[in-house]
């Protein structure tokens, strides 16, 4: 960061008027704040951040400045020496509106040193997070977790005490067994089934006994809630888009209800409540219109088998089930515990790298039928993306993942991305034939989203990176898409048209001065325009998409909404 960068960060704050996520300033006009260390720790164990020093928030973040910029470095250094692991932030000292600001730019550490923590406090006293514009300390729940991470669980494997191989459905280990040994060459026909299921962690020892792996009551288990009772999943689904307001029948939840039995069924029942409670609409998959359910069913089936599989299943975790809440905008659902190993967010979907704290749970999975055919799991690091497939091909938007540390959400949207407003956009352009994951990133361009390569691939699910550099490619050798940057730097947005060059354009069709002239008394919704006009749908909605494209009208309100009005431009 240089003084230009700082004095820049100074005037977003005073525009935004507080903290925020990422930048935390202190006055220390009377020398250095003791809760520094709780800054450098939250900071470390989220995005990372900017300490500045000298910067009073309660006057407007006016610049004060500090007395001794260089013991207050020294002291900074100093508190990321105590830190466990050490921070190896960035301090420097500007000069701002005539005072000098101490600058620490705090690094994110990496997860699997997590939790950054005051070293004399130690992890589960000394450890803080950043949330919004303050720090607070982390849950023991959180400490347990990013601790957890620093190794290689085996919750999954771990003995359920009270089971017996009874405990067991035996035709479902027979159809696992079968595949095992059709699968895995000679290594199985030569032990026999208890022998088997214990090298396959389906079976361990505890006190001399034989009895389930954790991971083996809830695949193959009659009934695992016998032992472990809240290892299920609840779906809620609400009349309302917020939790607690009741519908106008003053009913609180459409449905409520816990699904219990192995991880197969669970994810089979769950998907069966789900689909009662939608509703199903039309999609365009090439030139035909096809009747889809809400959310694609590979789509459900991904997510819940995501939850459940990478859940997790220490002791602080097993009294919380993973939770399904349905609104009429959207599906969430939670698992406990937050992403595991080196997998972030941002990544998700864009690569085929897995980690998974329960390995062996997920090995079993692969070879555990689902009922139709395919197995439960693939255990190929594609799940995610597989998912992005099918909404695109659905021409929905991507989800939104979010990383508590303690509790990992995937919420959908329930919006169909390429409605018809926007197809009649997209075959108002001047593009070759367009490729379904070209489609959804144009969309979500119109809607102001900017693209780098790994963020067109995690919206998309195009796995491969020549693909996804080759499709844009196209888009920008069309004229629609704009590109910005080079190598790691460049990003894609859609070309917005100049009103200025294109206002004066006299070349307009009837349809368009037909609708026009239906503008000139004022704005009009669709509706209205289709009546003033005497022009069916898909005319005025082409009609309106040339116009907005020359400029020569502007929309009113939300694209999707029935009530958005249309009016001239100048």
């Amino acid at each position: 960061m240089d003084s230009g960068e700082l004095s820049q960060l100074i005037e977003a704050l005073r525009a935004h008027g507080a903290d925020h996520f990422t930048c935390e300033v202190k006055k220390s006009k009377g020398g250095m704040p003791v809760t520094l260390w709780e800054s450098i720790s939250a900071f470390s164990n989220a995005a990372g951040g900017t300490l500045l020093l000298g910067v009073d928030e309660k006057s407007d973040f006016a610049v004060t400045g500090v007395d001794d910029p260089a013991a207050m470095e020294s002291h900074i250094g100093a508190v990321c020496s105590e830190m466990e692991p050490p921070v190896r932030a960035e301090i420097q000292t500007f000069s701002i509106e005539g005072q000098q600001v101490v600058c620490c730019t705090v690094p994110p550490v990496p997860r699997e040193q997590r939790p950054c923590h005051r070293r004399a406090l130690g992890p589960w006293a000394g450890s803080r997070v950043r949330v919004a514009d303050g720090d607070r300390k982390l849950t023991d729940y959180e400490v347990a977790v990013l601790l957890a991470n620093r190794t290689e669980p085996r919750c999954d494997v771990s003995p359920v005490r009270e089971a017996r191989f009874e405990d067991l459905d035996a035709e479902l280990i027979s159809a696992f067994l079968r595949r095992i040994r059709e699968t895995r060459g000679d290594i199985f026909q030569r032990v026999d089934d208890q022998r088997a299921l214990m090298m396959l962690n389906v079976l361990t020892t505890h006190e001399e006994h034989v009895v389930p792996t954790l991971a083996g009551l809830l695949v193959f288990g009659i009934y695992p809630q016998t032992f472990q009772p809240q290892l299920d999943v609840t779906i809620v689904a609400y009349p309302t888009t917020e939790a607690g307001v009741p519908g106008r029948f003053g009913e609180r939840f459409i449905e409520n209800r816990s699904i219990d039995g192995p991880i197969p069924l669970i994810v089979a029942e769950s998907i069966r409540v789900l689909k009662r409670n939608m509703r199903r609409r039309s999609i365009i998959s090439g030139i035909y219109r096809v009747d889809e359910w809400e959310y694609p069913e590979e789509v459900l089936r991904e997510a819940l088998v995501n939850a459940l599989v990478h859940r997790d299943y220490s002791e602080f975790a097993r009294g919380t089930q993973v939770q399904v809440e349905m609104y009429p905008d959207r599906l969430v659902i939670r698992n406990p515990g937050g992403l595991y190993g080196p997998v972030e967010v941002g990544s998700l979907g864009a690569n085929t790298g897995s980690s998974s704290r329960n390995k062996a749970l997920l090995k079993i999975l692969e070879d555990t039928p689902f009922g139709d055919g395919h197995m439960v799991c693939e255990n190929r690091g594609t799940g995610i993306a597989r998912m992005l497939v099918a909404l695109t091909e659905a021409g929905m938007e991507p989800p939104r993942f979010t990383d508590d540390i303690a509790l990992f959400t995937v919420e959908f949207p329930n919006h169909a991305l390429l409605d018809e407003e926007t197809l009649v956009w997209l075959t108002s352009l001047p593009v070759p034939p367009l490729s379904r994951s070209q489609m959804t990133a144009l969309a979500m361009m119109r809607n102001g989203v900017v693209f780098t390569n790994s963020s067109y691939r995690a919206a998309t699910g195009v796995l491969d990176s020549r693909t996804a550099t080759r499709e844009l490619k196209e888009l920008v050798d069309a004229g629609v898409v704009e590109q910005t940057g080079t190598r790691g730097s460049t990003a894609y947005q859609v070309v917005r048209p100049a009103p200025e060059a294109t206002r004066g354009n006299p070349r307009l069709s009837g349809n368009e001065k037909r609708i026009l002239a239906a503008l000139a008394d004022g704005p009009l919704s669709r509706l209205d325009l289709e009546a003033a006009t005497g022009l069916n749908k898909d005319q005025v909605h082409y009609g309106l998409q040339t116009l907005r494209g020359k400029g020569r009208i502007e929309l009113l309100g939300k694209p999707q909404s029935r009530r958005a009005l249309w009016r001239t431009i100048g």
